[in-house]
């Protein structure tokens, strides 16, 4: 979606009047990704909300998160009516379209889930060409799927929703991060043992996604890097992943491209941030 010129002059005057006025930037939250964003009980809440709010913390940096639906953050976020939004896997269009740090917030496996009892005996990754795959609307899920246009995307709002598809025999597949699909096994009981991780599709590395538009989004870029740095130094980031349990994905360079292409400007490898062990098994 595209403001008209006289929409986004409007934008732009009532920003600045924002920032001349002294309020308090806001940066987006994902809704409903737990265990690492999640608006429940009232409040944002999960491992990556403890990861910014300590980070801007450090930096004397005062911010405001507001919980919204992926799509819609990083929609908002693109327009400038936010500062940031998070949880971002960045792909070639996001690195053109927002500010990215250098400094990540943590890093997970997506994997392709199917039904218990359906995998396959040969163990060999999945033929995904004319197969329906459950996809969360917004999210990225790596060259692996996001480039093959031969797989047939089910759009669907929440994790929960593709899952309960997959249980139904309505999707084949459903792809999803390691650590929200066994929040969710372990918070509905119904989806317990029913599904079984067949294979890794990424191991992506997240981030908080800044604005090019919005004029506060530079500087708060610098304040969350400065404020990132204090927390690895004084050992407080490995405590916030150790209290949620949190382990590390595969550590890989990131890949921009399709399998067969060119590696388009890789950032520093994932997990370098981390500790802990790597999963290189399901």
């Amino acid at each position: 979606m595209r403001y008209s010129t006289s929409l986004s002059l409007c934008l732009t005057l009532l920003l600045a009047t924002s920032a001349l006025a002294g309020q308090v930037p806001r940066i987006g939250a994902e809704d409903d990704w737990y265990p690492y964003t999640a608006y429940r009980d009232g409040r944002v809440q999960g491992m990556s909300v403890e990861i910014v709010e300590a980070a801007f913390a450090a930096s004397d940096t005062p911010v405001q998160l507001v919980p919204y639906p992926y799509a819609r953050c990083m929609q908002m976020t693109e327009e400038g009516i936010l500062a940031a939004c998070f949880n971002t896997a960045p792909d070639a269009r996001i690195d053109a379209d927002y500010l990215i740090p250098e400094e990540p917030l943590f890093s997970d496996d997506i994997l392709l889930w199917a039904r218990a009892g359906e995998t396959p005996a040969n163990g060999k990754p999945q033929s995904l060409a004319g197969r329906k795959v459950a996809v969360t609307i917004g999210y990225e899920y790596g060259a692996r799927l996001d480039n093959d246009q031969q797989v047939i995307r089910i759009p669907v709002r929440r994790d929960l929703s593709g899952f309960l598809m997959l249980q139904r025999g309505r999707v084949d597949f459903v792809a999803a991060y390691r650590g929200t699909a066994q929040a969710l096994f372990r918070e509905n009981p119904q989806l317990a043992d029913q599904f079984v991780a067949l294979e890794t599709l990424d191991s992506p590395t997240l981030y908080l996604s800044f604005s090019r538009h919005n004029p506060d989004a530079a500087a708060l870029l610098k304040h969350f890097e400065q404020g990132m740095r204090v927390l690895h130094k004084d050992g407080r980031y490995q405590k916030i992943l150790e209290r949620w349990q949190h382990v590390p994905a595969n550590c890989r360079r990131l890949d921009y491209t399709s399998p067969a292409g060119r590696t388009r400007d890789p950032r520093p490898e994932p997990c370098t941030t981390t500790t802990g062990r790597s999963h290189h098994g399901l």
